[in-house]
């Protein structure tokens, strides 16, 4: 064996380790949340409560007709449904009014807040729902979706409640996203139990949360999340570090969305801005488990093009198998996060380097400070974030 064949070997011998050790963590954090299922409603079980919708919207013409069809759709059906008309320059306004929800617009954005938190907290002074359903514009909600998220919050006693949403895919790029996705539901540990966690790493996405009124006055509202980018991993830990409990619903199709339709370059921008505090709320034990989760999905591609290079036929045609396997496996997993192709799955590699791209990217602009730009804002972090605990659990 020369020298070359023995460095493949040895290196094969590392990927196969990483391998091993990023499946089991995948199977671990993802196998619960496949079992899971949103809880059907029992209506004679108690009354309807006042659900209030409300929808933070700035510039959103194009998402608004296909997000307001299925709002008026849902059954049962909402107490109110709140557009925040976030001081837009299209049409956002004129359509929501025309579909005869309630339009308000809040005061001009004050220093230290984001956007987003400040609609949402404006949208929330003016509800007067029992819940309240914070949800974004780029969502599509099954008829039945609340009725599942009122039972969910109902069967947990929870005093929130997220959705794992459905991604559309149309374009070819949007439909080889599934290994991506996972990634993220990993790094979150959706699969986990994290109701009476006081933690940061859980699975909330904005798109959907579900407050029980008190338990969101409780925590002063979207306040403590002034400043976050992700405020949605933030109100989810203020929930339980005050003694609230957290559900997530998880079924079929309850809420779609289709993020980033612009193209790759949204798509990135993004996520980066996301990732920003996402990375901080995973901590270092999440850090670890997505290196090896990682080392897996981009090492066995690449262990098979080194061995079909130089390595003897048996290893290449060994890696060739857990290649297609692991292929398999995100074709697999990837109906949890929406209706995409099998074809789609066998473009993991690129869908794990993605992930490491944008998160370097983001550890790079979180170190340097640099402002968050979005929807045509600057934000400048006023302040570095407070300590919290990142233990992973």
């Amino acid at each position: 064996m020369s020298p070359l064949e023995l460095a493949v070997v040895i290196s094969s011998a590392v990927v196969a380790t990483a391998t091993v050790v990023g499946a089991a963590i995948w199977t671990w954090r993802l196998g619960p949340l496949a079992r899971r299922t949103a809880t059907p409603l029992d209506r004679g079980a108690r009354p309807w409560p006042r659900v209030s919708i409300i929808v933070p919207a700035r510039n959103e013409e194009d998402n608004l007709p296909a997000l307001l069809a299925s709002l008026k759709a849902l059954d049962p059906a909402p107490h109110e449904i709140i557009i925040v008309d976030d001081h837009s320059t299209d049409a956002t306004g004129a359509i929501a009014r025309a579909a005869g929800v309630r339009v308000t617009t809040p005061e001009p954005l004050p220093p230290g807040w984001m956007g987003k938190p400040w609609a949402c907290k404006h949208g929330a002074s003016v509800a007067t729902g029992d819940l309240l359903l914070f949800t974004d514009a780029d969502t599509v909600h099954a008829p039945g979706s609340l009725a599942r998220a009122v039972a969910t919050l109902e069967a947990e006693q929870a005093d929130l409640v997220s959705a794992v949403p459905s991604h559309l895919a149309v374009r070819p790029w949007e439909r080889a996203q599934g290994a991506y996705q996972l990634m993220l539901l990993v790094a979150c540990r959706a699969g986990a139990d994290t109701s009476g966690d006081t933690g940061a790493r859980r699975f909330a996405i904005g798109q959907y949360l579900m407050f029980r009124r008190e338990a969101y006055d409780r925590i002063g509202g979207h306040d403590g999340a002034r400043d976050r980018v992700a405020e949605d991993l933030e109100l989810a830990r203020m929930i339980t570090a005050r003694g609230g409990r957290y559900a997530l619903a998880v079924a079929p199709d309850l809420v779609a969305v289709r993020m980033y339709p612009e193209g790759p370059r949204s798509f990135v921008r993004g996520w980066r801005r996301s990732f920003r505090d996402g990375m901080e709320s995973a901590g270092k034990g999440g850090v670890a488990e997505m290196i090896a989760v990682v080392g897996w999905l981009c090492g066995v591609p690449l262990a098979a093009l080194g061995s079909a290079i130089v390595g003897p036929l048996w290893l290449t045609l060994a890696w060739l198998g857990v290649a297609l396997a692991t292929g398999a496996e995100v074709a697999r997993r990837q109906r949890l996060v929406g209706r995409l192709p099998w074809w789609g799955a066998f473009a993991y590699p690129v869908a794990a380097a993605a992930f490491v791209f944008i998160s370097v990217a983001a550890a790079i602009d979180h170190a340097r400070r640099k402002p968050i730009h979005w929807r045509g804002r600057a934000i400048a972090p006023i302040a570095p974030p407070p300590e919290r605990s990142t233990e992973a659990r």
